[in-house]
């Protein structure tokens, strides 16, 4: 997926030199984060982690509450790259499917001190909160060109494909959520095979010559009624 800037930062990198020292600036800010949370964390103390100083952090970001959106916002794209694939191949959709909701949930887990700690900033920062919804509609909009894509091919997506969409994203980032918070004495391996099973479902049922996973569910009741 394209990646989409929240904002530029005061002074955008262009050497290495530049690259390297913002990114120690940002992994300090998420240790920081996560050891001192959103309200007690100080730009002294990032700085003095990331061994650089005032006019330094100043160059790149303009404030603390600068820096931990931007922290933010390389959490995010890591989950976008980690889960949706450049491309919807058909040939392949089912392991497509597995291997992105795989690599999120590895994604989340590996970010999830980070997106825990980053929980109220999102909360207290309107910017904030609009680039989450930005980020949320764009993963809708790529979903949504998805089932298009299968629908001229001949799949019978049933419904809204917005509603459709919203709701099987907000499955996969629910189930996340829950896992690192409430459940997680659940392995990894059982969470992703149950959303792969609710988005193979739904999605791999609308295949050309399948047969609507309602109409099956109907099927197997009146078998079970004749069986007694």
């Amino acid at each position: 997926m394209e990646k989409m800037r929240l904002r530029r930062s005061r002074h955008e990198p262009v050497q290495d030199r530049g690259h390297r020292t913002r990114r120690k600036v940002l992994l300090a800010a998420r240790k920081i984060l996560v050891r001192r949370g959103l309200q007690a964390a100080r730009v002294e103390e990032i700085t003095n982690l990331a061994r650089v100083g005032y006019g330094t952090f100043y160059k790149y970001f303009r404030n603390k509450q600068d820096v931990l959106e931007a922290v933010m916002e390389e959490v995010f794209h890591q989950l976008n790259d980690a889960g949706f694939p450049a491309q919807v191949e058909v040939s392949r959709l089912e392991d497509q499917i597995r291997e992105g909701i795989t690599n999120y949930l590895k994604a989340y887990y590996r970010n999830r001190e980070v997106l825990l700690a980053l929980q109220p900033a999102s909360l207290m920062s309107p910017r904030m909160r609009r680039f989450i919804s930005d980020m949320r509609e764009k993963d809708v909009q790529w979903m949504v060109d998805g089932l298009t894509k299968l629908s001229e091919q001949g799949w019978r997506i049933r419904g809204n494909p917005e509603v459709f969409s919203v709701a099987m994203l907000h499955t996969a980032e629910a189930a996340a959520q829950d896992w690192i918070t409430r459940r997680q004495h659940l392995k990894l391996e059982e969470v992703a095979e149950t959303l792969c099973e609710i988005w193979s479902c739904t999605i791999l049922a609308s295949r050309p010559g399948q047969r609507p996973v309602a109409a099956l569910a109907v099927e197997a009741r009146a078998d079970n009624l004749r069986k007694r």
